[in-house]
């Protein structure tokens, strides 16, 4: 009996840190999972909540050991909050959500995010096993990602009376440019909103009546959710005057860098041929429905193409397209990405001139220490550039004609040894020039006019290189286009001896 006893002692001893390490099947046992943060996806800055399940495995209410039960959450190591939880009933029916207030700013990033319930250990390892009542998360936060949503109409502008237009809406991802389906976003229909889902392919279209008389606005947006930002997208329906039969609208792409108000533009409209230039415009209130849409009317029937300068400089000619009555031909401009120039002024001995202005087509710039910080210019691959450089003395040289590339970075190096490519050009070919602009005289009379005059020596120009390639018979529209500005007083010598130096280059010109 003795033996017994004390064998049943032996493993009492044995037993009580089992015990203590795990609950026995009558106490409580407190089981932690499902760890979360809401928002989801949140932004930088974001206040954020921490939540969790709990639930009770045991089989007695945990009020029957204590009268409170703690929990505390982390984030990155960091003890942020403790809060008191109350009774847990046993039962995976039973369980509740715990949530933390707002502890956390959201920061982009790798967080560990750790919840421990029972955290003052009030319910004692004899209650409730230690194991499960911690858990942690690695989350990696990023912020929610930007959409743009692309709206168009066809027809956008309207000769007057009831027309049909069809209205396309597509949500993408602005990054990967992914269509994004199922999302909800809203038409405001001039003044009247309606809700849509995107389908599929994360488009929405439909077709609407609209008898026009007053322009129409459209804008859609997108409100946004846990992984994408809200965007939206305006759109304008225009109608012309009554009396309009037919027209030609033009509309500047990427309006927020460059307007019809805001630059210097030029539009040549020609009438089946470049032979025909029926119209030279700059665009203002008569002529705009807003800052990035010019139209003009004209006679129907015919064909119709356009030259766009900026800044004095060709940028973008549209295609030849026959202009039927009772339409409109609208052509979208995309105006090119900026080139960079870095001017160097040299003298003959390849040192740097000190104290020099750079005067280019537009533009002053500082070349005081020899050089200029890189300016943006528009390119230009169809019309070459070209800089002077006036010195301290008042002297001026001028650089070679350069063509400048969307994007391109390019060094241009103006040097004293230019100083003798001076010209001279008698006064009264302005006359001959401004015929020949305007049609009185044909291409081939004025090259062989200016052909016979530099060959007699009347009239001189910077050497040029003639190329020895076989080139086109077809003179390009700017060197008539500069011809007649010229003629104008609206630009100087030099611009126009740059399209004599074209036209020797290119062997239109033959200089023996």
């Amino acid at each position: 009996m003795l033996k017994n006893i004390i064998l049943l002692c032996l493993i009492m001893i044995i037993l009580v840190p089992i015990m203590h390490a795990y609950a026995l099947p009558g106490d409580a046992e407190l089981v932690l999972e499902n760890i979360s943060i809401a928002p989801l996806y949140p932004q930088t800055g974001d206040p954020v909540v921490i939540t969790a399940d709990v639930y009770n495995a045991g089989l007695k209410n945990t009020d029957s050991f204590t009268s409170m039960v703690t929990v505390a959450y982390f984030v990155d190591g960091n003890l942020l909050y403790i809060d008191e939880i109350g009774n847990i009933k046993p039962g995976l029916s039973n369980k509740i959500k715990i949530t933390s207030p707002p502890i956390w700013k959201s920061e982009v990033g790798i967080h560990e995010i750790r919840v421990i319930v029972d955290y003052y250990d009030t319910l004692k390892d004899q209650y409730d096993s230690p194991l499960d009542n911690s858990i942690n998360k690695i989350l990696f936060i990023e912020p929610r990602k930007n959409t743009k949503i692309l709206l168009e109409a066809s027809p956008q502008y309207f000769l007057q009376g009831e027309r049909t237009s069809k209205i396309s809406m597509s949500l993408l991802d602005s990054d990967s440019n992914e269509f994004l389906n199922n999302r909800k976003i809203v038409l405001n229909f001039d003044g009247d909103n309606t809700t849509l889902i995107t389908d599929k392919q994360g488009k929405v279209s439909f077709s609407s009546a609209i008898s026009l008389s007053n322009p129409v606005n459209l804008e859609v947006y997108f409100n946004g959710d846990d992984a994408y930002s809200s965007s939206n997208s305006f759109l304008t329906l225009y109608s012309f005057p009554k009396e309009i039969s037919s027209s030609l609208v033009l509309k500047i792409l990427d309006s927020n860098l460059y307007n019809f108000e805001n630059q210097q533009f030029d539009i040549l409209i020609f009438q089946d041929s470049y032979e025909k230039l029926i119209k030279k415009i700059q665009p203002d209130s008569t002529t705009l429905f807003d800052s990035e849409t010019f139209w003009i009317s004209l006679p129907p029937e015919h064909h119709y193409f356009a030259e766009i300068y900026l800044d004095g400089k060709i940028f973008f000619v549209t295609d030849r397209e026959l202009l039927k009555e009772d339409s409109v031909i609208v052509k979208k401009l995309k105006i090119p990405e900026m080139g960079k120039i870095k001017f160097i002024v040299t003298d003959d001995k390849n040192q740097l001139v000190i104290g020099a202005l750079i005067k280019n087509w537009k533009y002053t710039f500082s070349a005081e220490n020899g050089f200029t910080e890189w300016v943006d210019v528009l390119p230009t691959t169809r019309e070459p550039y070209v800089a002077e450089a006036i010195l301290p003395d008042q002297s001026i040289i001028r650089s070679e004609p350069f063509l400048l590339f969307p994007g391109e970075q390019k060094i241009i190096n103006i040097t004293m040894s230019d100083m003798s490519s001076k010209y001279e050009i008698p006064s009264w070919i302005k006359n001959n020039a401004g015929w020949w602009a305007d049609g009185l005289i044909d291409d081939s009379s004025f090259v062989q006019g200016i052909q016979f005059l530099i060959e007699e020596g009347l009239m001189s120009v910077p050497p040029t290189i003639q190329n020895s390639d076989e080139s086109t018979n077809e003179i390009p529209s700017w060197i008539k286009n500069n011809a007649g500005w010229w003629a104008d007083g609206l630009i100087d010598d030099s611009s126009f001896v740059q399209g004599i130096q074209f036209l020797i280059e290119e062997g239109l010109i033959k200089i023996s």
